[in-house]
Parts: structure tokens; C-alpha cells; sequence
């Protein structure tokens, strides 16, 4: 688990809390599961999950909320509400919503290859039924760097220590560098003719976030990014893995036989590369005080795409 400052502790304690008031929940022995831009909880006394977001981002916590509902009536392999609470759950400060818990084999890795039947089944469907927002991971990105661009205060002061410190440019300056990669990745994307049929993707398909079920079956969750556009999309972070974090290329090839495309002999792949990695290198730099395991890997990350090179980058914990 990545390392906190004291006060972001507290900030995601007094989160837990109010959350759990508003829902009749006892947060009594909670445990932090996973923070990047959600934080998740596992409620032991309720046997749920909390998914506690900023409350900015309240419209995407109603979204997919909806959005879960939905998948649950298609009987689409992903995680499920919790049942009997009113969701979403909101507080003036934050908002969130309640999983089912799914109890873990203790060590176990999901492959690659067990995103192949959720993904087709994603992959399926054309629609859900109501408007899902358009695949555009570049305006997300893009926002998120403007947010960091527009601090202020301690958090400004501590942006500008980092990354003169910590990545060796002005923060001005490195910005100004995302705003043009951002605007050639965008370029390139648009241009860009996807071999398979757009449809529903899940938006950020990793193995990271698949789970095993009651019935022993591999499901999704993080349901954040459903949207619609080009189904290689969410062949990408299996693909971006092998080149970039170090991760078995014989996992991916598992996976591109079960799906039946190999994205990485794709020539759309050099694009969707491009993208990925502004995603990653902007998904947190909007919230990085508090956070110093986080802020030294995103140094690293940044310093390695302004160079062009080819140096492993790690995961967050």
C-alpha cells in the first residue's frame, strides 16, 4: 500500500467515517485496499467494499452506479452493488459507492488471460440502453493537468518543489510539455482508423482489476471508465505492460489468442501507446501532496517519456 502523510490519513480517515455514517455502516477495523484516485476500503463488520471519491467527481459515482445496475441486469460478468443500501452514498465532501465483497484466494495473481471472456463480453454490446459518454481519455488527461496547473498555495509550493526536484524541469515548463504532448497525442488519435467495431469498453481493463466471484469466475470491477469507443482500448494496459512495466510477454500472448487480436502487431498500436502513457502520467498529478511513493514514481514516469526512453516504470501501490 502506497505511503501516506499524516494528514492524508486523517483526510481519508474522516472520509471513511462520514461515508459510513451517512450509510448506517460500521467502518470499525477497515482496511485501505487501494488509493490512486478512488479510495477503496474493505468494511470487515459489513463484508463490503467502499469506493469513497472527492465529491468533484460526484457525476461519475452516479454514472456508475447506474452503469453497475445495468451490467447486473445483463448478468455481465463484473463485480455488483452491494444490495440494501441507497446508492450512491454522499456527504457534502464526498461520495461513494458500496460493493459486494468478494473474498480473495490470499496471494493469488489474475493472468492476462482471464480479461479475454468479460472483455468480449463488454465488447458485445453496442449500448446499454441510455448515452454513455464517448471514449476520451486526452480531455481527462488534459483536465487533470490543468487542475495542477491551477494551484495554489501549499499545493502549488509543493508542485513546484517536486518537480524541479524530482523531475528536473520548472513546473511551468513541465507543463507546458504535457499541453503539447497532449495536443500531438490527440492529433494522432483523431487520425487514427480502428480495426475493430466500436462498442461498450470497460475503459481501464487491467488484471489488477479483475476478481474472482462465488462461482469461481473471473469478473471486472472499477467500472469508472465504461464508455463507448474502440474495443483495442481495453487490450492496452495488457499490451503497455509488457513494453513498459516489464510484465511476461507469454501472459499477454495468452490473452490476444483468448480475445483473437494482437494488438501489439496492430498498427494502431504506436497511437494507443501514446495515449496510454499521457493518461498515467497525468492520472494523479492533481492530487500528489501527502502522497510521496506516488509523487517519486510519477518523477519517474515523466522524466523517462520527456527523455524517450525505454526505462521500466513501476505500478502504484
Amino acid at each position: 500500500m502506497t505511503t501516506l502523510s499524516s494528514g492524508e490519513h486523517d483526510r481519508l480517515d474522516t472520509a471513511l467515517r462520514d461515508i459510513a455514517s451517512a450509510a448506517g455502516l460500521d467502518p470499525a477495523g477497515a482496511v485501505l485496499l487501494r488509493y490512486t484516485m478512488n479510495a477503496v476500503y474493505k468494511l470487515p463488520a459489513a463484508n463490503l467494499v467502499l469506493r469513497i471519491a472527492p465529491a468533484a467527481n460526484r457525476s461519475t459515482v452516479y454514472r456508475v452506479t447506474k452503469i453497475a445496475h445495468r451490467l447486473a441486469e445483463l448478468d455481465l460478468p463484473t463485480v455488483r452493488l452491494a444490495p440494501g443500501l441507497q446508492e450512491p452514498i454522499e456527504t457534502p465532501d464526498w461520495a461513494a459507492t458500496a460493493w459486494t465483497y468478494l473474498q480473495q484466494i490470499p496471494g493469488k495473481r489474475h493472468r492476462q488471460a482471464e480479461l479475454a471472456r468479460p472483455l468480449l463480453a463488454f465488447h458485445s454490446l453496442n449500448d446499454l440502453g441510455f448515452p454513455l459518454p464517448q471514449w476520451d481519455p486526452i480531455s481527462r488527461a488534459q483536465s487533470r493537468l490543468e487542475t495542477a496547473a491551477a494551484a495554489r498555495d501549499g499545493e502549488l509550493e509543493y508542485l513546484q518543489t517536486w518537480a524541479s526536484g524530482q523531475v528536473g524541469l520548472d513546473l511551468s515548463d513541465l507543463v507546458d510539455w504535457l499541453r503539447r504532448r497532449s495536443r500531438s497525442v490527440r492529433a494522432a488519435a483523431a487520425s487514427t482508423d480502428w480495426l475493430l467495431p466500436t462498442s461498450v469498453i470497460h475503459g481501464d481493463a487491467h488484471a489488477g482489476n479483475l476478481l474472482t466471484d462465488t462461482r469461481g469466475q473471473s469478473v471486472l470491477c472499477d467500472l469508472d471508465s465504461v464508455s463507448i469507443g474502440p474495443p483495442e482500448w481495453d487490450l492496452v494496459p495488457a499490451a503497455h505492460g509488457v513494453e513498459r512495466f516489464g510484465d511476461p510477454r507469454e501472459q499477454y500472448d495468452e490473452l490476444s489468442a483468448g480475445y483473437g487480436f494482437d494488438l501489439l502487431s496492430s498498427p494502431t498500436w504506436p497511437t494507443l501507446r501514446s495515449v496510454r502513457e499521457l493518461q498515467i502520467v497525468t492520472s494523479v498529478i492533481d492530487g500528489l501532496p501527502g502522497r510521496p511513493d506516488v509523487a517519486h514514481e510519477l518523477a519517474h514516469r515523466l522524466r523517462s517519456l520527456i527523455a524517450g526512453d525505454t526505462a521500466t516504470w513501476h505500478r502504484y501501490r
